[in-house]
């Protein structure tokens, strides 16, 4: 079973943003954004960067997990 990745959701929603409005600001297709939230794709690392760069977020955060000192307000703002 995958799991989904909850701070994309996260980042996405606190936008307003449906998957598919998301999907086309990134330049990806809707099916391959929407496989990356529930966790059934992974992505390329090109993919995570544009998806990075589209959400002002890092990499890291979105995809990882990674164990970030919160001194980045949209950082702040998603992790609530």
């Amino acid at each position: 079973m995958t799991e989904k990745n909850h701070r994309l959701i996260s980042a996405r929603k606190k936008l307003g943003l449906s998957q598919v409005q998301a999907a086309k600001g990134i330049g990806i297709t809707s099916s391959m954004y929407a496989m990356l939230e529930t966790g059934d794709r992974k992505g390329s690392d090109k993919t995570k960067q544009r998806i990075s760069e589209f959400f002002s977020l890092p990499v890291g955060y979105l995809f990882f997990g990674d164990s970030l000192t919160y001194s980045d307000k949209n950082i702040k703002e998603v992790a609530k």
